[in-house]
């Protein structure tokens, strides 16, 4: 007898509000920890200064209030923690801030099928025990690095359900957009017509952030979509978009 797979899913974000979703977790970051973690690989004290000068300029982000072992009423308060959402440093800092977990999970759980997008990251097995034994080995890890996972995005599920991954909804057979995500797109690009008609955009700004978004569609099934989407674009927008004759209709 055949089991169908299951996935855990899990999004270690200790800042569940709009504000924190799609960063690495970067509200959460512990500055104490980050600069620990990075003095293990690197021992250049001129790299070091400059990387400790980039975390202690980090602007002030919204506080994340959680106790973990070992804290005091205050701990949460004097501890510095959070990057800037859109630096480049932010990026490669979050992810290093999790290359330790990457191991973990690999090595001490033994996960032979697992992945991660910066802080969004799953699971998958036969094994519904095993997975559910590792959420909670995962919990106590995160601990070591002042984060928790996010108690609603957290899943044990099984795949043929589909699974939120990314801004994708991933099915056995397809990958679709995310309607909320679709939904955001749409009035963004509203805005961005708008911005260009009244002067505030140029063609080229404009042109760049299009092609992004197409970029992030072309790893789903959204031909039909795309072709939608961009048949209600002036001319001269749809002039700029990606060339890529390797895409076919999907269903």
């Amino acid at each position: 007898m055949t089991h169908p797979p299951h996935l855990a899913r899990i999004l270690p974000d200790a800042h569940p509000t709009g504000r924190a979703r799609g960063c690495c977790c970067k509200s959460s970051i512990d500055h104490e920890i980050l600069k620990a973690i990075i003095r293990r690989k690197l021992k250049c004290a001129d790299t070091l200064w400059l990387i400790d000068t980039i975390i202690d300029h980090s602007n002030t982000q919204e506080p994340v209030l959680n106790y973990f072992p070992g804290d005091d009423l205050l701990t949460p308060i004097q501890r510095r923690q959070g990057l800037p959402i859109g630096n480049l440093t932010s990026q490669f800092f979050a992810n290093f801030y999790l290359s330790g977990f990457d191991h973990f999970v690999k090595e001490d759980l033994k996960a032979q099928q697992y992945l991660r997008f910066v802080d969004d990251f799953a699971l998958f097995a036969d094994d519904r025990q095993f997975l559910a034994d590792a959420c909670s080995a995962i919990e106590s890890y995160l601990a070591t690095l002042r984060l928790r996972i996010h108690p609603i995005k957290s899943q044990l599920f099984e795949t043929h359900y589909g699974a939120n991954f990314v801004g994708f909804r991933i099915l056995p057979d397809r990958i679709r957009v995310r309607n909320d995500n679709l939904r955001r797109a749409r009035r963004r690009l509203k805005h961005l017509q708008q911005a260009y008609a009244s002067g505030e955009l140029s063609l080229e700004t404009i042109t760049q952030r299009l092609q992004s978004w197409e970029a992030h569609l072309l790893h789903g099934d959204t031909w039909q979509l795309r072709q939608k989407i961009f048949a209600s674009l002036p001319d001269f927008l749809n002039s700029h978009r990606i060339q890529n004759p390797e895409c076919s209709p999907d269903f």
